[in-house]
């Protein structure tokens, strides 16, 4: 969830399949992409936004029109102003949008704090929405198909509700429901209620209330430790670098689920995010078994 905006996107898919490569920077899957064919700018693919984001200083760039559409609420402690606009297109290789609603945000703090040299935008589900969305951690490529793939007979089929995917996990024995966000650069964030109420201040040896990350509104504390496992996509994961959150505004306030999955987890397993038939698909990949780390920002 690198920033959450407002807006519901509205786009027309053109061709029928897209198989584009990604790059992970900071823990998040970055792509190629054009809007009003200009480009190449770079995108963060991020199940935890529900629209299209534009960078502020990108849409200056581009010429774009903006209009100021409130506020909105991020990782970070404090809202953010947003802006709105329209694209023309939106090109991810030779798959095209027309007439995309965006969000318009700045997101420097975020590009500069965290060491991006291109942060332009956000995919999210307003492009996702019409597609099952293949991301191959083995090759490194993201696909964008009509109807899912074959996949391993050992593959997992998980139903999940609503626009940001939220499926079942049990947490150190705890059961409990979870946001899948490959906007968190994190492997699980717990949300503050969950944590307070289920005991993870100081459960385990801890970096405690650090900056573990920046989103939109600011830095993002929090309790660093290792989990050691959680059940989710029918497998067990071991030895889970987590972050309690120590947030006093912003998302991981939340008490309605538990807490988010980034990248650190699901970059460990192959995974199809079926939209249209509110699924996810996943199998461990060559990552499963990697030791996980908790790595700081670069200090500023």
């Amino acid at each position: 969830m690198l920033a959450a905006a407002l807006i519901a996107g509205r786009a027309q898919a053109l061709s029928a399949e897209t198989t584009v490569p990604f790059t992970f920077v900071d823990n998040r899957m970055m792509i190629e992409c054009k809007i009003n064919g200009a480009g190449p700018l770079m995108m963060v693919v991020d199940t935890g936004s529900p629209d299209v984001v534009v960078d502020s200083g990108a849409a200056k760039v581009l010429n774009l029109h903006v209009r100021s559409n409130g506020t909105a609420s991020g990782a970070g402690n404090k809202q953010a102003q947003a802006g709105a606009t329209m694209l023309d297109s939106l090109a991810i290789g030779p798959q095209l949008f027309t007439g995309v609603s965006a969000s318009v945000l700045d997101l420097s703090e975020i590009r500069t704090k965290l060491g991006f040299v291109h942060l332009d935008g956000i995919v999210g589900y307003s492009i996702m929405k019409r597609f099952a969305v293949l991301v191959d951690a083995d090759a490194d490529t993201l696909t964008f198909l009509n109807a899912a793939p074959s996949v391993p007979a050992a593959a997992s089929s998980t139903p999940f509700t609503g626009v940001i995917p939220v499926v079942p996990a049990t947490i150190d024995g705890i059961a409990t429901s979870v946001i899948i966000d490959t906007g968190d650069r994190s492997s699980l964030t717990l949300f503050g209620p969950f944590a307070k109420s289920h005991g993870f201040y100081g459960r385990y040896p801890s970096q405690s209330n650090i900056v573990t990350g920046y989103g939109l509104g600011g830095p993002v504390y929090g309790d660093v430790f290792t989990l050691p496992s959680m059940d989710i996509f029918s497998e067990h994961v071991k030895a889970v670098v987590t972050r309690a959150s120590r947030q006093t505004g912003g998302v991981f306030t939340s008490s309605q689920q538990g807490g988010s999955v980034g990248e650190g987890v699901l970059k460990r397993f192959n995974i199809v995010y079926d939209y249209p038939n509110k699924r996810i698909i996943a199998w461990p990949n060559k990552n499963f078994d990697l030791t996980d780390r908790f790595v700081p920002p670069p200090k500023s």
